[in-house]
């Protein structure tokens, strides 16, 4: 059993989290180990069962950690604030870990947009400082943009952003502090569960159905802990492709209204569905600063996105994006704002989306025997994995043949941990042979024929 060495002068519950951090470090702890069981460990150390209950909530907090009912606490592989990213020069992994969208020729809309800018005298003033952090045209492109998606906002509330995650960070930047708790979904984002750890905030996921989050137990859990933000992707959910009901999101915006909340709507999917449910910003505008962006439905490159902030919000929401980068690009942003105004916008995510459902249909063909969850629209499938795996084992074992997926245990919330499925992203490998290729990998190793 393991048994750590505490340093003296410090919190014993302090001392036991810094311990598992040190032994995995030192290689004396390994990814997919069990820690002991609390009381055991407590006995082993002749101290209070709260004290080993707190280092490991703790350890959990930090991502070094995962916990799972019934199963244990275990340790978890690699930097645990490190949100996965491609290398961009492996010619040996098939990528189905990152959730980038289908790769396209665009060259000729860039090329005609640089032409198109080159045109007009606008070259100083895009680099240079934007008053407020963004030009007037560059707003008035945006609530258009936002307008289209359902979202109705005055021009100065509606701000300029280095892209989605550079949103929602503002949003914990500007509304929450260190040590306040968070509410999210049980299974969420990388970026989400990265940022609030750097933040110093406690996640607490609420559980799910097929119909979206649970709005009686995010009542509950929000009336429990004192919770005042949540952070949500209603739709076309990450990991689990749910949309939120109307009549949840109805249920859920009266909820916000009566408890004073404010929810963080996460909404960088939603472009690419044909067919958009009401926002939340829609339906509670003074409760939900809405996010969005660009760079999952158009171009990953375009790091734009646009917040519409509660009126009484907007400028520590701006401050907050000052604090983290200033402010976002004016070449980007003028670029996408000629791209919404022209219709380019719109044409290049129809684009996406036929492009996306070939490679959809082509998952659930190859994996047809296996539970797979998927939207047509999406950029990614969610597949349940059958007993005996663990989500992380076979994303391991993957590897070592070549395969990234992403564990359901890199988006858990504690309440979640024990879920088994990976998220296998349909746009980060550009080649169709390899990507088929390594779909019907996967699916000849859960039918244990490697």
């Amino acid at each position: 059993m393991w048994k750590p060495t505490l340093e003296p002068g410090r919190p014993i519950y302090r001392a036991i989290t810094d311990a598992i951090a040190r032994d995995v470090e030192n290689g004396r702890l390994a990814a997919g180990d069990r820690l002991p069981p609390q009381r055991d460990l407590a006995k082993a150390l002749a101290i209070n069962l709260s004290s080993v209950s707190k280092a490991y909530r703790l350890a959990f907090d930090l991502g070094l950690t995962n916990g799972e009912t019934g199963r244990g606490t275990f340790v978890r592989g690699g930097d645990p604030a490190r949100i996965p990213w491609p290398s961009g020069e492996n010619n040996i992994n098939i990528d189905y870990a990152s959730n980038f969208p289908i790769p396209l020729d665009l060259r000729t809309d860039v090329l005609r947009l640089c032409s198109d800018m080159a045109r007009y005298d606008t070259g100083q003033r895009l680099l240079e400082y934007a008053p407020s952090g963004a030009s007037a045209d560059d707003v008035e492109a945006a609530v258009s943009w936002l307008r289209s998606l359902g979202v109705t906002a005055l021009p100065e509330n509606v701000l300029i952003t280095s892209g989605a995650i550079n949103g929602v960070f503002a949003c914990l930047l500007g509304l929450t502090k260190a040590g306040e708790t968070v509410l999210c979904e049980d299974l969420t984002s990388p970026g989400l569960i990265s940022a609030a750890r750097m933040l110093g905030l406690r996640l607490v996921g609420i559980p799910m159905d097929r119909q979206g989050m649970r709005i009686d137990h995010f009542k509950r859990i929000a009336t429990e802990t004192g919770a005042h933000v949540a952070v949500l992707n209603p739709t076309l959910h990450n990991p689990t492709l749910t949309v939120l009901s109307a009549r949840r999101r109805e249920e859920l915006a009266a909820f916000v209204k009566s408890s004073n909340m404010i929810l963080v709507e996460d909404e960088v999917y939603a472009p690419l569905l044909e067919a958009l449910p009401t926002p939340l910003a829609a339906l509670a505008p003074a409760h939900v600063c809405y996010v969005t962006s660009f760079s999952k439905v158009m171009l990953p490159g375009l790091r734009i996105g646009y917040l519409a902030a509660p009126p009484v919000l907007a400028e520590r929401l701006r401050n907050a994006i000052r604090v983290s980068t200033w402010m976002p690009s004016p070449m980007l942003a003028s670029l996408a704002s000629r791209w919404v105004r022209d219709g380019t916008a719109a044409r290049l995510i129809q684009t996406r989306r036929n492009a996306g459902r070939e490679r959809i249909q082509a998952a659930c063909r190859i994996l047809r025997a296996h539970k797979v969850i998927a939207v047509e629209e999406a950029l990614h499938v969610w597949l349940l994995l059958p007993p005996p795996w663990r989500a992380d084992e076979f994303a391991a074992y993957l590897k070592q043949h070549g395969i990234t997926v992403m564990p359901s245990q890199d988006l858990a919330t504690a309440s979640a941990a024990s879920m088994q499925a990976v998220r296998l992203s349909v746009g980060a490998e550009p080649n169709r042979a390899r990507f088929e290729q390594g779909l019907s990998r996967i699916d000849r190793i859960l039918h244990g024929r490697e």
